[in-house]
């Protein structure tokens, strides 16, 4: 195999960081509206009868539901199976210069999207009604609209399970018992087999009851859980930053303090997360709901939207600023972390109170510029700068800001 150093645009973490994010910003600024635009092309070529029978409202609704599952389960659901549980297997196997690894990783991503799509969502809607390929795709009446409506929503929020249970167990349980006991690609397909297990239990527990409304008679059949879809999400974000901890910074902490080895070690992380989710959770709605910042919005959707912004945050700098101070800079492990943390807080905080105020003005937040492309809202348009910066690093390995060069042409 061939011998590379690492050259770097800047020798600095903090600049390289700053000049990535800004970039990927920007990135997302330009990638959105041509995604966007593609999406509503082709949900529209299918030409669906039942389009014609319903307001520009309602339509404008289904070609923003349509765009988020293309960008959901091609971009968002296929990184979280192909980087995290699947460790990048097979990035390399066309090509190790970047960026054509990147390039070709990214292409099998939105095969993987597909297919994800038609076994997950297509196998159900052979049963499941608003999941009919029919219904979702080429709905013929007004009433078949407003089903395929809430067939899409409800299809692409199992990205909030995956995002909760696939990432979820790989950070808390390292993929216990599957990793280092069977080989690459095995491990991660039991990897993804076990967790994928709670994101069905979750999507058909959670988020279907959330969007289908289901009733016998006159009677409701589900409840919302925590009585109200923003609150549920809301609680989601903070249940994902506390798992998130361990593994993007926190070295194993804090449910190394009470185990060092699995399955102990996730179990005691787990009941972490989900209690220290609704402390979060109680602490930030005493706080923002006052604040009334989303006028006329459920004051739970402010929640999450910043609760989400403290957790884009933390991604942000384990995978762009390489989780700084490191230990050479800083060898007290305890104090090391904290810094962390408050940088998660100030820096989230910060972005979240911005965003807030800011995404109506954002292409990929609350304005389509008067192009007609869908926009993606408070709470997803997060999702769009969050999955540039995310594939920048794993997919691209930071490149053109960070470069391996061959050895021997040093």
């Amino acid at each position: 195999m061939d011998e590379f150093i690492e050259k770097r645009s800047f020798s600095s973490l903090i600049t390289t960081g700053i000049v990535a994010a800004v970039a990927c910003f920007i990135l997302s600024l330009i990638y959105w509206p041509v995604w966007g635009w593609i999406s509503k092309t082709i949900i529209l070529a299918f030409g669906a009868p039942g389009l014609q029978e319903v307001d520009a409202k309602t339509t404008g609704k289904f070609v923003q539901v349509f765009a988020e599952a293309t960008f959901f389960w091609m971009v968002i659901n296929a990184w979280i199976w192909q980087a995290l549980l699947f460790g990048g297997y097979g990035k390399y196997s066309m090509t190790n210069r970047q960026p054509w690894a990147g390039i070709w990783y990214s292409a099998v991503g939105l095969i993987v999207g597909v297919v994800g799509f038609l076994v997950i969502v297509g196998l159900s809607g052979l049963w499941w009604k608003p999941f009919s390929l029919a219904t979702l795709f080429l709905p013929q009446t007004a009433e078949q609209v407003t089903l395929a409506i809430e067939g899409w929503e409800a299809s692409n929020f199992y990205a909030l399970p995956v995002i909760m249970a696939n990432i979820g167990y790989a950070a808390l349980f390292h993929k216990w018992p599957f990793a280092g006991n069977i080989k690459a690609p095995w491990d991660s397909v039991g990897a993804w087999s076990l967790s994928s297990y709670f994101c069905f239990l979750a999507w058909f527990a959670l988020i279907i009851p959330s969007f289908f409304h289901l009733q016998i008679g006159e009677h409701e059949v589900v409840s919302k859980p925590m009585g109200s879809w923003p609150t549920f999400v809301a609680y989601a974000q903070c249940f994902i930053w506390w798992f998130l901890i361990p593994a993007e910074g926190g070295e194993h902490y804090p449910m190394k303090f009470f185990a060092k080895k699995q399955p102990w070690m996730g179990i005691i992380g787990l009941i972490i997360t989900i209690v220290m989710g609704f402390v979060q959770l109680k602490v930030l709605q005493t706080l923002i709901h006052p604040l009334n910042l989303l006028p006329g919005a459920p004051p739970d959707v402010a929640v999450a939207s910043i609760a989400l912004s403290v957790v884009i945050a933390t991604l942000l700098w384990h995978h762009v600023f390489d989780d700084w101070p490191t230990a050479a800079m800083v060898e007290n492990q305890a104090l090391r972390i904290f810094i962390r943390i408050g940088i998660w807080w100030i820096v989230g905080l910060g972005f979240g109170f911005f965003w807030i105020k800011a995404f109506k003005y954002i292409p990929f937040g609350g304005t389509d510029l008067g192009w007609g492309y869908p926009v993606m809202g408070v709470l997803a348009g997060q999702f769009v700068w969050l999955m540039c910066f995310l594939y920048y690093n794993t997919f691209f390995d930071k490149w053109p800001l960070v470069k391996k060069v061959p050895a021997k042409k040093r």
